[in-house]
């Protein structure tokens, strides 16, 4: 038995992933000081390359292990910019099809550099290039960072190299004097999905590469030494981007949110958005007659590509230093997109706005207070939101509070919220506590409009995590600025992750598990929301995914009303049913080229719901892209009263084509048919244009909006002009 024992022992060693000394927080990176500034060169041909550079190993997020091609890395810097010079080996298909920089992030091969000038990831960016030189860019402190920076790169044998330059003044310094950032590498080789990262810990998510980056990880990041800035860091400058638009067509003053609400309003015809640094980190912004045309998220919208850019809020007054107003850091309905005390989606039509928002050290805040006439809603608001973050670098322990103080016609409606989370680095131990109040007219009994969330989480190397969590929500609670899944519950939730990597099939990449459940109580002690889902995902290494799944739910109704039973007196209840297995897969997944395919079927909502949707992506070269959408929804009825069936098609041809480096032109055309189902019928048209000079200045011309139920009569063009580097 003993000798039975040792010799499973040795088989499961020999099974083991190879161990990797992976860079992590205690490693230093030597950053080198340019006497000279370099030229852009994506061959590397400077001697300075060849004496600087020096081998990395990098580790394959997916398998744990050593990445299997190796990444050459230098960085220079000097009074003005960060040079980045890297050389890379590659034995699989070099992927380049993409030719417009910030589209179609993830489908093509990337390297890229980390950089965390604050070392606590509160302002954390990232730059990355592929092997034709296209530029792709991320900070955590605004979804709309778009700043003027040079990449050039060039395939050799066995490989490709790539130079970067990036303007120190593109990123928000602290001061001068010696330097404590951290940075880290990443690439992707896309014909394998392969994810390989300088900084690793066993704790990072095995995710795709479309949620690429997740900034919290920069907790592992290595500190630089070397670094030492005199005079760098520029006096406050004022920044401004103003536009010019007009408008014409039947419909010129009808306009469409993203979310598809439409209203009429008086087009707008000059604006400003302005920002002022009181100091490095701290800004001063405003927003007078700000656009509301949507132009931008509606040309990112239409463009075919794989991963869209995710605009959670296009306006620019709002996106830049939003992770500095809604500051609460944990998701405590784990099944659910995130609640929030301020939404700023919700914000219709605004007029002004002007907010102060920053870092100091390991603390950020914000307050903004923004006013205006929505059409779409109340007629007049002027409201205040606010947040403070308090946060350890090593993300062991974090508090937070924020506010939104509403002030709608007729409305008063104020919620505070606060709440801190701490982390064991030993035990991978985390704990969290969230508490809001709502009070305003519209609450009659404050202790029901109040929520409390908490949560118990662990996580392991595999990875492996695992949430036992309390939900406490009042009948009443519904701030008015603010965005919340459902009110009226109480009771717990969890949810297991399970990425597991093997080793004896090898024509796996990893296998995924996840379970979630959840039981809520209404004030009446009713089952208002009970869900039971299991999802098992499976990724193969030629590039196939496949998804299997159950969902299985309750949910108690009033009178038609899910979100609480407060506002029908608890009359009419009816609790509906889910109860759904699903299949589906994806073919090329995170290729230039895929088809994805989704099928579900079973009880719902009284009916009996079958439901399929399909997706498929095709690349002309590096010319053109093409996406085509199918899908398509049929309701039976369950209880045997004779009904006609009902039953949804939906249509949608995209076609985009490339105006140089930094344009683009596309073409959308949907068509809803059929009864029942969850869309409103209709056919939409739209086409956009966009180019942006060297300067950073854009021009854009839209006809209608993808957002709309029906093609909107309305042609825009828009200049927008951008003051010392834009916002």
């Amino acid at each position: 038995m003993r000798w039975a024992g040792i010799l499973v022992a040795v088989v499961l060693l020999c099974l083991a992933p190879v161990p990797v000394r992976a860079a992590s927080a205690v490693d230093r990176f030597t950053i080198l000081r340019a006497e000279k500034p370099f030229e852009l060169d994506g061959t590397l041909s400077d001697p300075r390359w060849t004496a600087a550079l020096r081998r990395h190993t990098l580790t394959n997020v997916f398998s744990r292990t050593a990445a299997r091609s190796e990444v050459q890395v230098a960085v220079f810097y000097d009074d003005k910019n960060l040079y980045v010079g890297f050389r890379l080996q590659q034995s699989a298909v070099i992927t380049a099809t993409q030719s417009v920089n910030n589209i179609g992030f993830g489908i093509d091969d990337f390297i890229g550099i980390g950089v965390d000038p604050l070392g606590n990831g509160q302002r954390a960016y990232w730059f990355e290039t592929t092997p034709r030189g296209v530029r792709y860019q991320q900070a955590n402190e605004n979804v709309r960072y778009l700043p003027v920076w040079q990449a050039q790169a060039s395939v050799t044998r066995g490989g490709w190299t790539a130079m970067l330059i990036v303007p120190l003044n593109i990123m928000k310094i602290p001061s001068n004097g010696v330097q404590h950032w951290r940075i880290n590498f990443e690439r992707y080789i896309a014909a394998t999905a392969e994810r390989d990262s300088w900084a690793f810990d066993s704790l990072m998510a095995n995710y795709p590469v479309a949620n690429f980056p997740d900034f919290r990880e920069s907790r592992w990041w290595p500190t630089i030494v070397g670094m030492v800035l005199s005079g760098v860091v520029p006096p406050p400058r004022p920044r401004a981007e103003i536009y010019a638009l007009d408008a014409s067509g039947g419909n010129r003053d009808v306009y469409t949110t993203v979310s598809g609400t439409t209203y009429t309003a008086p087009p707008r015809y000059f604006g400003i958005d302005a920002s002022y640094p009181i100091k490095p980190t701290i800004n001063l912004d405003i927003a007078l007659s700000p656009d509301f045309s949507n132009v931008e998220v509606d040309q990112q919208t239409i463009t075919p590509q794989q991963f869209n850019r995710n605009y959670k809020e296009y306006r620019p007054f709002f996106a830049q230093g939003a992770p500095f107003i809604n500051t609460e850091l944990e998701d405590y309905e784990f099944n659910f997109p995130q609640d929030q005390i301020f939404y700023s989606p919700s914000i219709g039509l605004f007029n002004r706005g002007v907010k102060l928002e920053g870092t100091q050290g390991i603390n950020s805040f914000g307050v903004l207070e923004v006013a205006g006439d929505d059409p779409s809603g109340p007629q007049n608001f002027d409201d205040t939101a606010f947040g403070f973050l308090h946060k350890r670098p090593d993300n062991t322990l974090a508090v937070w509070a924020d506010g939104v103080l509403a002030h709608h016609e007729g409305i008063h409606d104020s919620t505070l919220e606060f709440g801190a989370y701490g982390r064991s680095l030993a035990s991978g131990l985390v704990y969290s506590f969230d508490h809001a109040s709502e009070y305003g007219t519209a609450v009659t009994n404050p202790s029901q409009a109040q929520k409390t969330d908490a949560l118990f989480d662990i996580q392991k190397a595999g990875p492996f995590e695992a949430t036992v969590g309390w939900v406490d929500i009042g009948n009443q609670y519904n701030p008015i600025d603010g965005f919340t899944n459902i009110a009226d519950v109480r009771g717990p939730d969890a949810q297991v992750d399970w990425v597991i990597t093997p080793q004896k099939w090898t024509a796996l990449k990893n296998y995924e598990f996840y379970l979630y459940a959840d039981r809520w109580l209404d004030a009446q002690g009713q089952v208002h929301e009970a869900d039971a889902d299991t999802y098992w995902t499976i990724r193969t290494k030629k590039l196939l995914t496949m998804n299997f799944g159950y969902q299985n739910a309750t949910q108690r109704q009033y009178g038609g009303n899910f979100y609480s039973g407060y506002y029908n007196n608890y009359a009419n209840a009816v609790t509906q049913r889910l109860s759904a297995p699903f299949v589906g897969f994806t073919l090329g997944d995170g290729a230039p080229n895929s088809f994805n395919a989704q099928y579900q079927w079973g009880p719902f909502d009284g009916t009996y719901l079958t439901q399929i949707a399909t997706t498929t992506i095709y690349q002309f070269g590096r010319r053109a892209s093409l996406e085509f959408d199918y899908a398509a929804t049929l309701e039976r009825p369950l209880d045997g009263i004779p009904m006609v069936v009902n039953g949804q098609e939906l249509r949608r041809l995209v076609f985009g084509v490339p105006l140089g480096g930094d344009g683009n032109a596309s073409f959308a055309y949907r068509a809803i048919s059929g009864t029942g189902g969850f869309a409103v019928p209709g056919k939409d048209l739209a086409f956009g244009v966009r180019k942006r000079f060297h300067n950073g200045s854009e021009l854009f011309v839209n006809y209608g909006t993808p957002a709309a139920s029906s093609t909107l009569d309305r042609l825009i063009v828009k200049y927008l002009v951008r003051v010392g580097g834009g916002l």
